[in-house]
């Protein structure tokens, strides 16, 4: 009975450090979803000179869930007979979408953006949206070089915590 239960214990830790890896890969395919979104977003306004609105549905007309559902949703509540500030709305929402999503530091530059849009010209828009996509892709460039050494860390931890753990009960 003694060794099926180390043996399950070395299981165990060694998968919750291969599945922290994951999630840590996971957070950079989340934030490279939201590139494509906003990339998108700043082509609808730049070049269609798509109303807010329109232009958050077409930037979010890709995908079901996670964050074009985000973009859909928000322009659904803009074009909603509610109204309300896009800025309001934006916290609203993407407080709701932080619930379910992988992202840490990244949700400060979200908010951030959420504040910048609605308010300008299309010409800041354009502006607000060119700095913001900037500082996405350096983020992402973090989370890149940080994902190979957390990575590794994480599952040499948990095969390690592992061993430790079965020969403490040996």
């Amino acid at each position: 009975m003694k060794p099926a239960g180390i043996l399950l214990i070395l299981i165990s830790c060694s998968g919750l450090g291969f599945h922290l890896a994951y999630l840590y890969s996971c957070r950079i395919r989340e934030c490279v979803e939201i590139e494509r979104s906003v990339s998108g977003l700043a082509g609808e306004i730049r070049f269609r000179q798509t109303p807010l609105a329109e232009a958050l549905y077409a930037a979010g007309r890709d995908g079901e869930k996670g964050f074009p559902a985000f973009l859909r949703r928000l322009s659904e509540r803009l074009s909603g007979s509610s109204g309300g500030r896009l800025e309001d709305i934006w916290q609203e929402e993407l407080t709701r979408y932080m619930q379910t999503s992988l992202l840490g530091e990244e949700a400060e530059l979200l908010f951030f953006l959420g504040q910048q849009l609605g308010y300008l010209d299309l010409e800041e828009q354009q502006k607000s949206l060119t700095l913001f996509l900037e500082q996405w892709r350096q983020q992402i460039a973090v989370l890149s070089q940080e994902e190979e050494k957390k990575g590794r860390l994480y599952r040499y931890l948990g095969v390690f915590a592992g061993c430790f753990l079965a020969i403490l009960l040996l």
